[in-house]
């Protein structure tokens, strides 16, 4: 009986998720967005670029490029392998939360975070979602970290040592994703020591940390890469890492900063206001208890479907204060929680594993990502510390509040399937976009399709590689795509430098000579947009929504 319950809560989300993957098909893509990069590097590792040496990989670490190689190299070169792999990806995060949560909670509770998870981060129509990501890595990476925190709750939980093992593994894949989840890796040792485990257990799980690092760096070997192309690599990843664009973008999330500590302000009054009037909704012992909540209920669903705009801002950035929230309460009970090593050590791996966005939670940006796990660690510490002789209250608040949140990240994100009813059909893949991105992209496919040879070689400048893969356009190892921080780490000489090198045969230029206010040629492209506009005849320039040239060799 027991484990039918489970498996109807299970089955109830797995049915969500299936009905999401499908009404959100190829709708969560945009053109302009960070994805196009995470197709077009994996499609040049399956031809025989190499990471480091013709490929500049900002996250630095390996995994997510040569995996999903991996996958296109027995998998159709298509929009669909990644889409697939994200799918399954998000089905790993979501199923790896509601098992972390069922250690600590009832199956009611974890089902309705999950879902919430679901809807705010799977399917968030946004850059950040987990189903095609702006970067594969950091979600490879968050599967990696909460399978390796669900395997260690259950060694703590069990004592079986193949847990623990399990843990390392992960950990050692989330390291070999991107650089932050090293933290993370450094912290379970470090739990482990504090555990006086045996040494011989240590050494087993360290030999289980390494292996796919190991054999990340074996393919890395085997392809060619030597110690000179690190050397350069690393060159450039330390200017990049000093450009004033990066401060810019982490000024709230990693910069303790005036605007960091107002947008903390802000969201924690919101959280504070519509959980209290709740929770004294929940607990009725007014009358006015009663008439405020269920004023604020018919005030937040009147929101939800009519005024879009409100809840927009507050379903983006309704959790920015969680990390405070969770060490504040953690720390009030610091003597308890010492004593309860799986509480302790899931508090604690929460906040290191979403140490990027310590200062503010930007769910708009790295936030989303992190958020999940702190989800669960807050609920546990007030369930555990706070709300023990009253915690049923509590508990249909909460749900109540994520259930609201969820419909309201539902309600926004149906945006994007009732404006993204355009589609664009290659052999390469199937996306769905906006009236006028359609008649921004489509123009460009078919003049590339039509007029471009297979051999042709295509930069497309203005942070747009997306179109290199629906063309199947092959680009120029290094210099292929480039954001603002990296064409400064670069410099316009060296970039310069490499087209006269590869001598590509094709560019298309966003956002072109004419637009004077934030284009490409007229912002941080100027002196690499001089050179090719003074060395490339225009073939094609269309203006019917924004600058776009299309420029061939002279």
């Amino acid at each position: 009986m027991e484990k039918l319950k489970e498996y109807k809560y299970l089955l109830i989300i797995f049915v969500l998720f299936l009905i999401n993957i499908f009404l959100f098909y190829g709708k969560m893509i945009n053109i302009h967005t960070d994805f196009g990069r995470e197709l077009l590097f994996s499609k040049m590792v399956v031809q025989g670029s190499v990471l480091y040496k013709d490929i500049f990989n900002t996250f630095v670490c390996p995994f997510s490029y040569l995996f999903n190689a991996f996958l296109l190299k027995f998998s159709p070169m298509n929009i669909n392998t990644f889409y697939l792999a994200g799918g399954i990806n998000c089905l790993v995060i979501l199923g790896s939360i509601y098992f972390i949560s069922k250690i600590f909670l009832n199956r009611s509770i974890s089902s309705v975070i999950t879902v919430f998870v679901m809807y705010y981060c799977c399917f968030y129509s946004g850059l950040m979602n987990f189903l095609t990501p702006y970067s594969y890595a950091v979600v490879y990476g968050l599967s990696f970290c909460f399978l390796s925190v669900l395997s260690y709750l259950y060694y703590l939980k069990t004592d079986k040592n193949k847990f623990m093992y399990f843990a390392f593994l992960f950990s050692g894949a989330a390291a070999s994703c991107k650089y932050e989840f090293v933290l993370y890796s450094l912290f379970l040792f470090l739990f482990l020591f504090a555990k006086n485990n045996v040494l011989k257990s240590v050494f087993k799980s360290a030999g289980t940390f390494f292996i796919v690092p190991l054999i990340c760096t074996i393919v890395l070997l085997k392809q060619g890469l030597v110690f000179g192309d690190l050397s350069n690599y690393f060159e450039i990843l330390k200017d990049f890492l000093h450009q004033p664009y990066l401060k810019k973008v982490y000024t709230i999330t990693c910069y303790f900063s005036k605007d960091s500590i107002i947008s903390a302000l802000k969201t924690l009054i919101a959280a504070s206001f519509v959980f209290g009037v709740l929770y004294k909704f929940y607990e009725k012992k007014s009358v006015w208890a009663l008439i405020s909540g269920w004023g604020l209920w018919v005030a937040l669903t009147l929101s939800v479907l009519f005024y879009f705009p409100l809840m927009e801002y507050y379903a983006y950035s309704f959790w920015g204060f969680i990390t405070y929230i969770v060490v504040v309460l953690s720390l009030f009970k610091i003597k308890e929680l010492i004593n309860d090593k799986s509480e302790l050590f899931l508090v604690l791996a929460s906040l290191v594993i979403s140490l990027k966005s310590f200062w503010y939670l930007s769910t708009n940006f790295y936030g989303r990502y992190f958020l999940p796990l702190l989800l669960v660690s807050l609920v546990v510490v007030l369930k555990k510390y706070y709300f023990k002789e009253n915690y049923l209250t509590f508990e249909k608040t909460f749900c109540a509040v994520l259930i609201f949140l969820s419909v309201a990240a539902f309600r926004l994100n149906l945006v994007s399937l009732v404006l993204k009813n355009n589609v664009i059909q290659t052999e390469y893949g199937k996306i769905y976009v906006t009236q006028s991105e359609k008649l921004l992209l489509q123009p460009l496919v078919d003049y590339i399709g039509k007029n471009l040879h297979d051999s042709d070689k295509l930069i497309v400048l203005g942070n747009a590689p997306l179109l290199n893969f629906l063309t199947n356009k092959d680009s120029v190892a290094f210099y292929s795509h480039y954001d603002e921080a990296i064409a400064g780490a670069y410099g316009s000489e060296r970039i310069i430098n490499g087209y006269k090198m590869f001598k590509p045969d094709y560019f298309v230029v966003f956002n072109g000579e004419l637009n004077k206010n934030n284009g490409y040629c007229s912002g941080y492209g100027q002196e690499v947009c001089k050179w090719v506009f003074d060395n490339y005849e225009v073939v094609k320039n269309y203006r019917d929504v924004e600058d776009v040239y299309i420029l061939r060799k002279l």
